[in-house]
C-alpha cells in the first residue's frame, strides 16, 4: 500500500497508537483495514439524520463501505480509525496526492461518534492526523467544513488551524440546499523546494 517515500520515513502498516480520553475512556488509533467494512458500516448507521446531510458521502449504503474497504490505498486516502473494544468510535482520513502541484497539501475530514463526543476524542484525532502528516512530510492540512458545524470549527481552531476563507453556497446538503463552506489550514512544517513531476 505504501511507497518508497513514505516507508523511508513512517510505515503506516505498523501504525497503531493507545490513548486515553479525558473520561478514562482507552481507545485504539490505528489505519483502516479490509475487514473494517463491516464495522464501517454500523459506525456510520449511527450518524443521527439531521448530520448525515453534512457528510460529502451518503454513508447509508453499506456498499459504499465495502467500496472503500476493498479498495484502500494509503498513499491516497488514508483512513485512521479510533476502536474502543472492537468498535468504531470515529473515522478520521488525510487525502493527498503524490504528485502534481497539490502533492504537499492534505485534506482532512472526520466524523466522531454522538456517544464520544465532549470527551476530547475530536482533538486528539485532529491532532494524531497532524503528527502523521508531519512524519509523511506534508506541509498543509487543509479541512473544509459547513460553517454552521461550530463545534467542529472550535475543534479544528484549538488544533491549530486557522480560518483561511469562507466559501458561500460552495456545497449542498441531502436536501440540496446550498452551504456556506469554512476553509481552514494548519501549516505541519516549512516548504520544500524539491523537483517532481505534474500531471496538470
Amino acid at each position: 500500500m505504501l511507497d518508497t517515500y513514505a516507508v523511508a520515513e513512517f510505515d503506516l502498516n505498523a501504525y497503531r497508537k493507545e490513548t486515553e480520553l479525558s473520561d478514562g475512556t482507552r481507545i485504539l488509533l490505528r489505519p483502516m483495514v479490509t475487514t473494517d467494512k463491516h464495522a464501517l458500516y454500523e459506525f456510520f448507521k449511527a450518524v443521527p439524520e439531521e448530520e448525515s446531510g453534512y457528510l460529502r458521502d451518503d454513508v447509508s449504503s453499506i456498499l459504499l463501505c465495502e467500496k472503500w474497504a476493498d479498495n484502500l490505498d494509503y498513499n491516497k486516502t488514508l483512513p485512521i480509525l479510533a476502536v474502543k473494544e472492537g468498535k468504531i468510535i470515529a473515522d478520521a482520513t488525510i487525502n493527498r496526492r503524490r504528485s502534481g502541484w497539490k502533492w504537499h497539501l492534505g485534506t482532512v475530514r472526520i466524523f466522531v461518534h454522538k456517544d464520544y463526543r465532549n470527551v476530547g476524542l475530536a482533538r486528539r484525532m485532529i491532532e494524531e492526523l497532524s503528527t502523521i502528516a508531519y512524519k509523511l512530510r506534508l506541509e498543509k492540512l487543509l479541512a473544509e467544513i459547513p460553517d454552521t458545524s461550530t463545534s467542529a470549527i472550535n475543534a479544528f481552531t484549538r488544533a491549530g488551524y486557522y480560518r483561511a476563507a469562507v466559501i458561500p453556497n460552495l456545497a449542498k446538503d441531502r436536501d440540496n440546499m446550498p452551504m456556506d463552506i469554512v476553509v481552514m489550514i494548519k501549516d505541519i512544517q516549512p516548504a520544500r523546494v524539491d523537483i517532481f513531476e505534474f500531471d496538470f
